[in-house]
């Protein structure tokens, strides 16, 4: 039977694609798997030591980001953000179960292109589903996540689409719930909530936190922000850069 995250119903109250897309300088953008999903990997500045990987927000797209790669150069990373199947220029029609099965066939790309450098991979709200399956399942060269603003609660989600959830099988729940994948991570993880976030509650990012199963895990609240508002404080960009150089310098130690 097919899961109700798959059918078009959820889809539809779910996602917000946009078209809009640009050229961007000094970027390399890639197409990955049979829908051409649009990755674009900013060039690195002389300062950089690592890549940060954003899956995006929902109704947002990779166009979006093109100025954000001066913030990222200053805590010493290289950006790269991915699409989704639908959005920008990527094809295909998007799904839950599409973000998801893209996550890891993205990193891939990605680390490709920056060869032996380190990778982070960042989700932000609806990208925290690609940052979930990479905790859980990492890529080698991964040795960081992030989630900003992610969902936890499968329940809620559905709610929030107003409709129903029913009793989750065994299979939905290997497939789409972050509580398992985060269980079974072990990689350093920060989660970046708003204090003041009324979509996705503060008491989902502190499930989110307990249920990691690394020792290396943050929660740090950002105060006075939102959901979507997060990096206009100074907040975020430190507790992003602290995680950042950390997550490298145990990298550095294990190599010397």
């Amino acid at each position: 039977m097919t899961s109700l995250l798959d059918r078009d119903e959820f889809s539809a109250r779910l996602f917000f694609p946009r078209r809009d897309t640009s050229v961007a300088r000094d970027a390399v953008d890639h197409v990955v798997g049979p829908d051409a999903v649009h990755v674009r990997v900013h060039a690195a500045s002389g300062a950089t030591r690592g890549t940060i990987l954003v899956f995006h927000g929902n109704g947002e797209v990779v166009a979006d980001y093109d100025r954000a790669r001066a913030d990222f150069a200053r805590i010493g990373a290289r950006l790269a953000v991915a699409e989704y199947r639908g959005y920008g220029a990527s094809g295909g029609v998007p799904s839950l179960r599409g973000v998801i099965d893209d996550a890891r066939p993205i990193a891939a790309a990605v680390q490709a292109e920056i060869g032996d450098a380190p990778l982070v991979v960042m989700g932000r709200s609806l990208g925290g589903v690609a940052a979930h399956e990479l905790y859980a399942h990492p890529i080698a060269g991964l040795v960081g996540v992030v989630l900003e603003s992610a969902l936890f609660d499968l329940d809620a989600l559905t709610r929030r689409r107003g409709l129903v959830p029913p009793t989750w099988t065994a299979d939905e729940l290997a497939t789409f719930a972050p509580a398992g994948k985060l269980a079974r991570g072990r990689l350093p993880l920060l989660v970046l909530p708003g204090a003041d976030d009324a979509r996705i509650v503060p008491a989902e990012a502190t499930a989110a936190h307990a249920a990691a199963g690394g020792s290396a895990k943050q929660l740090v609240f950002v105060p006075g922000r939102g959901h979507n508002d997060l990096s206009f404080s100074a907040v975020y960009w430190d507790a992003l850069e602290a995680f950042f150089a950390s997550t490298l310098s145990t990298i550095d130690r294990a190599i010397g």
